[in-house]
């Protein structure tokens, strides 16, 4: 388990970053913790994973934005909730993307297809995911101390208490999945509604 973590797991943390985050990087905090991995070579990987994904979010939503909208219903749906976040919180909303739960892709695609400006989105994401990884791992690290005396009792039994953490992080990525494409009646109906215009930028 150790060389498997130490030979893939910076490539693991990125890709990570890019689909989900929280679970992968307090994994990732925890192998920093026991010395699986370096901590500065793991923050960055952890940053260039959600810049990553958040950027090419972005250009996905300003080059097919309305494209994809009209093929995927479910984002309709999404974009309505990330259009309230963008009026009430504006250019601070790139950098609160990583941070809100079910919205990460929709959010930067909304503020692609608004032509949001795309210095602005850039700078103010990367301090989003500079903090965002910097908490994670962090909690991480401090749960895998304070659970190393723990963990040692149960050492013989490392590989399966990893492979349960990451099957759990799967499961609640499955299921978040599954209630996005299986709406509720009510949530159906208000996609059929008009849908607020995105707030662009005005300086």
């Amino acid at each position: 388990m150790q060389s498997w973590i130490e030979q893939y797991g910076y490539w693991a943390v990125f890709v990570g970053g890019i689909l989900e985050g929280e679970t992968t990087f307090l994994l990732a905090g925890y192998a920093v913790s026991q010395g699986y991995l370096h901590p500065f070579a793991t923050f960055l990987a952890a940053v260039a994973g959600g810049c990553t994904g958040d950027n090419g979010y972005y250009w996905l939503g300003r080059l097919h934005g309305p494209t994809l909208m009209r093929r995927f219903p479910f984002l309709r749906r999404l974009r309505a909730r990330a259009t309230l976040l963008l009026r009430r919180w504006g250019r601070a909303t790139a950098f609160l993307t990583r941070f809100f739960y079910g919205l990460r892709i929709v959010l930067p695609m909304s503020m692609g297809a608004a032509r949001f400006r795309f210095p602005l989105f850039f700078l103010f994401e990367l301090m989003g995911s500079l903090a965002f990884a910097a908490i994670y791992l962090s909690l991480g690290y401090l749960f895998g101390e304070t659970l190393q005396e723990f963990l040692g009792r149960i050492r013989p039994y490392e590989k399966f208490v990893v492979a349960g953490l990451l099957l759990l992080g799967a499961v609640v990525w499955a299921v978040r999945e599954w209630k996005l494409l299986h709406p509720r009646p009510e949530e159906i109906e208000a996609e059929t509604a008009e849908e607020p215009e995105v707030p662009r930028p005005t300086a």
